[in-house]
């Protein structure tokens, strides 16, 4: 692990964090490696890329509705992304694979595949100019809505270094008649949204009450609660200072709680995704604590 950063603005920069400088591919895979590509891709990256944003986008066997290229193919035209999975899945064959930097090499690989979106043609219902997204519910496998989520976890994992500066999701409060799983899906996004954009001191009621038992939606509502307080006490000791019976209301008692279900999500998260992302929210807020390093709880720690 190298030292505390002063001053980390991407999600790669986090990722280095790990110590792992990705390998560098100088031929184009092979076809049996392109082949082991689109197989891992499809039943390990697929199940927690779809879980994790709630979007069939990158699912290849899923009936695209919206005219977009095929997911496989935003992938194979990647060559950078393909180059770094060319690599991984040649180290991770070797007798004897070092399974810590394979874990590192992990976080580059996934963090590419959720970049995906971004590289599709179509942006879903924000195209054309006059298609209002207050008149249409997005499809399931939206291109635009998967690329604003992707935007919105960037943006909390980057915290006062992000740049998103709108909710760039639909609203769907605009759709009176939508009820039941759907609607708490966008609802939950929405509000994820907007804590993204409005930072801290945000409400987080809104965001609680549409959990609905979801790993991945305790996970990104731990990593608001993080982000949310981790500038005001230190989540790496705040359970072990934490005043006896106090209200699980308190500020201190969230983080304390959200710091514990990141680092459990970490270890025993159900899919590779999750975890990896989690490591990445562990770094970016708990340690080293990308995120906080003008905290004034480290000036007093200092002294």
């Amino acid at each position: 692990m190298t030292g505390l950063p002063t001053n980390r603005k991407t999600v790669d920069d986090l990722i280095a964090l790990g110590g792992a400088e990705p390998p560098i591919m100088n031929s184009p895979p092979s076809k049996q490696v392109v082949h082991e590509i689109r197989r891992l891709y499809g039943e390990t990256y697929v199940p927690g890329l779809s879980y994790l944003f709630e979007t069939p986008w990158y699912d290849l066997k899923y009936e695209k509705s919206t005219a977009t290229s095929q997911t496989i193919q935003v992938l194979l035209n990647n060559q950078p992304l393909m180059g770094l999975f060319g690599s991984f899945v040649e180290h991770i064959s070797r007798p004897g694979t070092d399974d810590k930097y394979a874990c590192q090499v992990e976080e580059c690989i996934i963090w590419g595949l959720a970049k995906l979106p971004l590289f599709t043609n179509s942006r879903g219902w924000a195209l054309p100019a006059n298609f209002s997204s207050a008149k249409h519910l997005p499809d399931l496998d939206d291109p635009h809505e998967a690329q604003g989520r992707l935007r919105v976890l960037e943006a909390l994992l980057l915290g006062p270094n992000s740049t998103l500066t709108e909710n760039p999701l639909c609203n769907p409060m605009v759709f009176g008649g939508l009820k039941g799983p759907r609607r708490n899906e966008l609802e939950f996004w929405w509000h994820l949204a907007e804590l993204a954009v409005k930072g801290p001191k945000s409400d987080l009621q809104n965001l609680r009450r549409l959990l609905d038992g979801q790993e991945n939606r305790d996970f990104l509502y731990s990593l608001v609660v993080v982000r949310e307080y981790s500038h005001h006490w230190n989540p790496v000791n705040i359970e072990q200072e934490l005043p006896l019976q106090l209200s699980e209301a308190d500020p201190r008692c969230r983080l304390a709680v959200a710091t514990k279900f990141i680092r459990h999500i970490m270890e025993s998260g159900t899919t590779n995704v999750i975890r990896r992302f989690a490591q990445l929210a562990w770094r970016a807020y708990i340690l080293p604590g990308a995120n906080t390093t003008h905290a004034p709880w480290r000036a007093i720690m200092s002294k």
